[in-house]
């Protein structure tokens, strides 16, 4: 089943004004002012040549260590969240003959 087409209405027309003037083209409002340029980075005589607003050495080695210290701690949480790993390892000599991983003789 195909929906009915749409019908084909004429084009939409402003209503006529109460004051009696002409219809003219609608005022275009002006862009709005560019934002001031921001300072070059680095000016100013800023000894840790840090850029606006990052902070200084001393910020970023703490951000460093913090990152560090954040991923050791999510690596325990999965180890701790995995469990033990649980391998088994068969040890075999060159003929095949199984050894005890504990004593190293013949099982």
């Amino acid at each position: 089943a195909r929906p009915p087409p749409k019908p084909n209405f004429p084009p939409r027309r402003a209503p006529p004004r109460a004051d009696g003037a002409a219809s003219q083209a609608p005022v275009v409002a002006p862009p709005p002012p560019s934002p001031p340029t921001p300072a070059a980075a680095g000016a100013g005589g800023d000894p840790g040549g840090a850029a606006a607003g990052g902070g200084g050495l001393g910020y970023q080695l703490l951000m460093i260590g913090g990152s560090m210290f954040g991923m050791f701690m999510a690596f325990a949480l999965v180890q701790r969240l995995m469990g033990p790993r649980r391998i088994t390892v068969i040890h075999k000599d060159s003929a095949g003959n199984v050894i005890d991983a504990g004593s190293g003789r013949h099982a």
